[in-house]
């Protein structure tokens, strides 16, 4: 039975059917799989990570193991089958300072497990199930990803309280909180996201400044304590207990670069655990008291800062940054502001008096921009975004402080997957330290366009005998190509041209990433344009962006709203009633069905098209992405010449996958669809099987 449902110019398709639960194979939090020897200590390092739902079944989860000679507790985060039937005794690992309570001469406890029953593999039974999410037979292990993410705010996304009148204040508390997301894992989970990545839920700077408050989570002043605001220490630990049911993982955000705002040491001596004003930087603070440094609450500097050319951080201290003007489009041939995040009713070109290099990909100096003159490094990383308290990681207390809080933090709450806040304003070899410390694999926000300097956040020096730095990266250098090519934001060389995204893919595939599978991609997030607004509300084009986001190769990550068409960048959700019959719920319920098809390592190839609106490319052999940046008010639908399909396999037939047009062939040798909307051909056969 099929269900369809209009998106613009696009069709969902989506049948229902049951599907078989996935295996367990493997006791993840012990790292010990069924068939292997238990009493092997080498499992013993293997990384934790995620666990299914079926794992969970098989293992107990959350009883710590005890040394049955002395009864210290020894590794604490092993557990044993439930269905254990002996129980067998080694020594300790030789490296017993990482087990507290294990000493050399005493014993371990584990346990042997049974042979269980368990269900058939899981075996997919349709695209886009919608009674059903796909269950993950992942091994866990820090070389693995999720699926597909969706992001959300604290903050905005679920009270707990009932209370449904909307907020859409950017600066202040509107009472979304740990609770109530708990209450509404549901509606994530039916639109079949495995990664719910949650904003921090720290102890938050408490009061007001010009910039607002700690809402967001982004200005800790205690990291050992959850604020009040999003919930308790329990909330949270109930929240990743309750994904983990779902075979659903938990992704954390979290700053290491900085604490909260900071005016004077009296503030200083508030934070926990860095409590004194040596902890922080101050570049340039000279003759100057700390309080006198930090005293300003715009107008920066003082304190130096880490961006643009306010203290010479990516450029020259004083210079506009900018590399491209507008050029007005009169009669007198005028020359506006090079301001690039203005309105240009010209043209915009590059500014040969800026400090750029020319042909910059970037709008203006970004980290990572070297060309740029007087780009300095040490400003870069010493510097602070506006009053937020920079932390200074060559202090020794500082240093040992952040990487054992992670450390503790990771194992007090049992997460899976962190992702790290301003990532580029660290030095590489602290980073590298964070992510050996974390043990779960970190996720880095790094604003760049520069694809080597990207790489590098992956390893130093970049490329596969370099030293890993951290696992995976936010896909900033495509995302700024992606928005303004599929809804015209413009970015140099990529306004309306799919083709040079194109490009960028193809270029990223060379770059000398360690794995570009770990690279989080996105069209829009907490801190841009909702990608709504800047498409101007065109179903056509969000559909078809939204579509590269869910099938490019990397983690797909999908900012909450976005199902229901929200253009604040960050707007209450629950005003909307957590609505799972709205045709972008569906949508992406169709598409992570779809995705959950495809390996994280499928080969990615980009077809050559004539038409600079238009991105044609494969995932392995067998599924091929058609998108565009028409409107959808296009009523031609979409063509697509200067590229071949490869025939189907004999006896097969290539379909959308989406269900929303029929492939033909024009006079041309084009390939051609009655819409505007995106196109995924997969092969006849393979859809008819998972229809039935």
């Amino acid at each position: 039975m099929v269900a369809r449902s209009l998106i613009g110019a696009a069709f969902v398709c989506a049948s229902w059917g049951g599907a078989s639960a996935g295996a367990a194979v493997c006791n993840a939090r012990s790292g010990v799989c069924h068939g292997e020897d238990p009493t092997d200590s080498s499992l013993l390092q293997r990384p934790r990570s995620f666990v299914s739902a079926l794992q969970r079944d098989v293992c107990e989860v959350g009883a710590n193991v005890q040394c049955p000679e002395s009864g210290n507790w020894c590794m604490g985060d092993q557990c044993c089958p439930r269905h254990s039937t002996t129980v067998k005794t080694f020594p300790c690992p030789s490296a017993s300072s990482e087990f507290a309570g294990c000493e050399s001469n005493e014993k371990i406890t584990d346990c042997t497990a049974a042979a269980p029953t368990t269900p058939a593999p899981y075996v997919s039974t349709s695209f886009g199930s919608r009674d059903t999410v796909p269950t993950s037979t992942r091994l866990g292990s820090r070389d693995t990803v999720p699926n597909s993410v969706y992001f959300l705010t604290v903050d905005r996304f679920a009270r707990s309280n009932g209370n449904d009148t909307e907020c859409d204040n950017d600066n202040t508390w509107c009472g979304g909180d740990l609770r109530g997301l708990i209450n509404h894992l549901d509606y994530i989970q039916e639109m079949g996201f495995e990664a719910v990545w949650i904003t921090p839920v720290l102890k938050q700077f408490d009061g007001e400044t010009p910039s607002g408050t700690g809402c967001m989570g982004y200005w800790a002043y205690d990291l050992y304590e959850i604020d009040e605001h999003f919930g308790t220490k329990q909330d949270m630990k109930d929240l990743v207990q309750e994904l983990h049911k779902r075979d659903m993982v938990i992704i954390y955000d979290f700053v290491a670069n900085h604490m909260g705002p900071i005016h004077n040491k009296e503030m200083v001596a508030q934070m926990r655990p860095f409590n004194e004003t040596k902890y922080f930087n101050q570049l340039f603070i000279g003759n100057m008291t700390f309080d006198e440094y930090t005293n300003q609450s715009s107008n920066w500097p003082p304190p130096a800062q880490a961006m643009w050319s306010q203290s010479g951080a990516q450029c020259t201290q004083g210079r506009d940054c900018s590399c491209y003007k507008c050029v007005q489009n009169d009669d007198l041939g005028t020359v506006g502001g090079s301001n690039p995040w203005g309105a240009c009713d010209g043209e915009m070109v590059f500014n040969d008096e800026s400090p750029c290099p020319k042909g910059a990909y970037s709008k203006y100096c970004m980290p990572g921009d070297y060309g740029c003159e007087g780009y300095n490094v040490t400003i870069t990383q010493g510097g602070w975004f506006y009053d937020l308290g920079d932390l200074n990681q060559t202090d020794p207390f500082v240093r040992k402080a952040q990487l054992d809080w992670i450390k503790w933090f990771v194992t007090e709450y049992d997460i899976d997957y962190l992702r790290l806040d301003t990532a580029a304003f660290m030095t590489f070899d602290f980073l590298s330290e964070l992510q050996e410390s974390a043990n779960v694999s970190i996720m880095g926000e790094v604003t760049t366009t520069n694809l080597t300097y990207h790489a590098n956040f992956q390893s130093n020096p970049p490329g596969p005998d370099g030293r890993e730095v951290l696992d995976g990266v936010l896909n900033f250098p495509l995302y700024y190509s992606a928005i303004a090519g599929f809804c015209g934001e413009w970015w140099p060389y990529s306004q309306w041209n799919l083709t040079f995204l194109g490009e960028r893919m193809e270029a990223q595939l060379e770059a000398p990433y360690r794995s570009v599978e770990r690279l989080g991609n996105f069209i829009d997030n907490h801190d841009v344009t909702r990608l709504s607004k800047v498409c101007n509300q065109d179903s056509s084009r969000i559909t078809n962006a939204l579509t590269w986001v869910m099938m490019a190769k990397g983690t797909p990550i999908i900012y909450y709203g976005t199902e229901s068409n929200f253009s604040e960048v960050r707007t209450s959700l629950w005003q909307t009633g957590y609505d799972t019959k709205s045709e972008g719920f569906l949508f992406f319920k169709t598409m992570n069905a779809i995705r959950a098809q495809i390996p994280a390592t499928a080969d990615l190839k980009v077809l050559s098209t004539e038409d600079s609106g238009t991105l044609v490319f494969s995932r392995g052999s067998k599924v091929f992405v058609f998108l565009n940046n028409l409107a959808a008010s296009n009523s031609d639908g979409s063509t697509y010449c200067g590229m071949a399909l490869p025939d189907p396999e004999e006896g097969m037939e290539w379909v959308d996958a989406l269900g929303g047009s029929e492939l033909s062939t024009g006079s041309t040798g084009c390939v051609e669809f009655a819409t505007t909307g995106p196109v995924v051909l997969v092969q006849k056969p393979v859809l008819a099987i998972l229809q039935k």
